[in-house]
């Protein structure tokens, strides 16, 4: 069982590109009910500036907006095996940065134990700070999913819709 300080999530996004922004708006909807002790990052459209958090993690959990060709809203899961198909596939938007991140992190040794990606399937990315209808209405179903993570990482999380 992992310590608590070795889970963290990070979100990336742009808030300002509609459902581009959703790994932020999923970060914000987990805040105050994960447990002290399990980081949570903005990491916005950060780049190589998350390399230190996904350094440091043991076990990770990456919140984006995914284009996996599904219906919009659709929830996406990928762990350990699958990330890498993700970054191959060049499925975020903003991912050309986040993948050399990752990337980086392998090369240097430092890749986290365990690694996750959640994602919900975008229906836009126009300029706009609201979600899609789709993808606002995905929103509780991904965070069963990071919570699902959790579980299956021995961390219990009571969960109220």
């Amino acid at each position: 069982m992992f310590k608590l300080q070795e889970i963290k999530i990070l979100g990336i996004g742009n808030l300002v590109r509609q459902d581009e922004g959703v790994g932020i708006h999923l970060l914000q909807s987990l805040e105050g009910i994960l447990p002290d002790g399990i980081e949570l990052l903005d990491g916005g459209t950060g780049g190589l500036a998350l390399l230190d958090f996904v350094e440091s993690a043991g076990k990770l959990i990456i919140l984006d907006a995914v284009d996996a060709a599904k219906e919009p809203g659709e929830v996406i899961v990928w762990r350990q095996e699958q990330v890498p198909y993700f970054l191959a596939a060049k499925m975020s938007v903003h991912q050309v940065s986040f993948a050399e991140v990752l990337n980086l992190a392998k090369f240097r040794g430092n890749y986290p134990e365990e690694i996750a990606v959640v994602g919900i399937q975008p229906e836009t990315l126009d300029w706009g700070t609201e979600l899609s209808e789709p993808v606002k209405n995905s929103l509780q179903a991904a965070v069963k999913a990071v919570l699902g993570l959790l579980e299956e990482w021995g961390i219990s999380v009571p969960f109220q819709e």
